[in-house]
């Protein structure tokens, strides 16, 4: 790698803060022993001694409290690095803290570090000024492929596909790739073996990080009109390699779609993923600020993101989790956490948000350098309206030659995408009901029956409509969609 790889990073700031003086580092992390592990290696010349509520510092000494173990470290003659595992569940107690603050009064200069080891930051006030706090990252492809040889050297297998299970086991914590490759291969093939694989990180993003890996079979074909974003995806696929680092071009950092709803933006960034033969994953603020630490669990995501780059991260209705910039208190620092790492991410993770209430966009969640650009999907044109109807006739297995689509739709000038795939699913209601085939009378006939969205919240359209006039590109090339709300 050309790069400096993470943890190489993680193992450079670890050794400056122990020379720096910090008294105290905390580690975020669920892997213990990864992290014991590089703390022997990254501290030669320090003694490390490890304590954990089960066990103390030393074998058979279970009686041993977190505030015995401090003191003991802040009373030894050499330099020592005192591990402690999980402590974060004593500093509900006041005389913990206090036992950590005299700690870092006398233990800095003197040699002498605490570093806490714990898959949670839960960092009380009085201590943020002698803690400098450390993500570990997730191992990358130098290390999965270390696993994976490991792995296969147990099992005695010889012949596999290596690239495609390192890279099916990105985002993966080590015992987790271990796992993984385990159950991979007792697969019969290599195919199913990287199926266990994405299986067992589809299980491992579901359960911890907010993040959720989605299969996506939607291609630019399955979208209707939007000519103008169709080509700006197209002319960014060749984007995210060498040859364009060489030709002076940075990589995509993601777009923003916002406009009308039902109108396709979700579907665009499922067609993102595809277009650009990359995974997507998509990040679920719901679940975000659902979780004891929403800071954390942000954090999180962003980082096992990360670890899977190349990767497209879907972040749907984004203005329900960073509007108005996050509100108060966790949501402003979850606001300003992902902002910046938006702005400073150096893996290939290409960001598509989509929005529909744009008026609680922030104006710092949406200028350029966060997003490369950003689009309004108005309502559907007449010409768009008859591709989307025949894309969703085609879908249920009906030839749209068959049915007069153009007039069909003529009538349908405020319906949305969302809206005319859900007549025609009314109208096979109709004819199944009947116990014959869809006919076009069934198609006009649910058409009538719809009443849409644009109109029943035509003030909320127009507004819409006014924010994108000097804030957003149109995604549509077809300039006859007619504008229902303008006088």
């Amino acid at each position: 790698m050309n790069e400096t790889r993470a943890i190489d990073r993680f193992v450079q700031q670890a050794r400056g803060c122990l020379q720096a003086g910090y008294p105290i580092l905390w580690i975020v992390t669920h892997e213990e022993q990864r992290a014991l592990d590089l703390l022997k290696k990254l501290a030669p010349g320090w003694k490390v001694r490890v304590w954990s509520c089960t066990r103390g510092v030393e074998p058979g000494a279970t009686d041993r409290t977190p505030i015995e173990a401090l003191s003991l470290a802040g009373n030894a003659e050499i330099p020592l690095i005192l591990v402690m595992l999980d402590v974060h569940s004593h500093l509900h107690d006041p005389m913990v803290v206090r036992a950590l603050r005299d700690f870092a009064a006398v233990a800095g200069k003197a040699g002498k570090h605490a570093v806490i080891v714990s898959p949670v930051l839960e960092l009380p006030v009085e201590l943020e000024k002698d803690v400098a706090v450390l993500d570990l990252p997730l191992p990358d492809e130098v290390d999965l492929r270390v696993a994976v040889q490991l792995a296969a050297k147990k099992k005695a297998i010889e012949a596999y596909d290596e690239n495609a299970l390192v890279r099916a086991a990105g985002g993966l914590t080590w015992l987790e790739a271990q796992r993984a490759y385990r159950m991979a291969f007792l697969a019969p093939d290599d195919e199913e073996a990287v199926r266990r694989v994405v299986a067992e990180k589809r299980r491992v993003m579901r359960r911890s990080a907010a993040l959720e890996l989605v299969d996506t079979d939607v291609g630019l074909a399955d979208v209707g009109g939007l000519e103008v974003l169709k080509s700006w995806l197209q002319t960014r696929v060749s984007a995210f390699g060498e040859d364009a680092r060489a030709f002076g071009l940075p990589e995509p950092r993601g777009l923003m779609v916002c406009g009308v709803q039902g109108c396709g933006k979700s579907l665009v960034a499922k067609a993102t993923a595809r277009v650009f033969g990359l995974p997507l994953v998509r990040l679920d603020f719901a679940a975000v600020f659902a979780s004891p630490s929403p800071e954390l669990t942000v954090r999180q995501a962003t980082r096992m993101a990360e670890a899977i780059a190349p990767v497209v991260l879907w972040v749907d209705e984004i203005e329900k989790g960073l509007g108005q910039g996050g509100g108060e208190g966790g949501s402003a620092r979850v606001f300003g956490d992902f902002l910046i790492w938006m702005q400073e991410k150096k893996a290939s993770v290409f960001v598509a948000a989509t929005a529909n209430e744009v008026e609680h966009l922030p104006p710092e969640l949406v200028r350029r350098g966060r997003f490369d650009d950003v689009f309004f999907v108005d309502l559907p044109s007449g010409r768009e309206r008859a591709e989307i109807l025949s894309i969703h006739l085609r879908r249920r297995g009906r030839n749209p030659d068959d049915f007069p689509v153009e007039a069909l739709t003529k009538y349908m000038d405020h319906f949305s995408g969302a809206e005319i795939e859900q007549l025609v699913i009314s109208a096979l209601f109709r004819a199944f009901a009947a116990k014959r085939d869809l006919l076009p009378e069934d198609v006009r006939l649910a058409g009538a029956e719809l009443v849409p969205l644009a109109t029943m919240y035509e003030e909320r359209v127009q507004a819409m409509r006014t924010w994108a006039k000097s804030r957003a590109r149109r995604a549509s090339a077809d300039r006859r969609t007619l504008d229902l709300f303008e006088d």
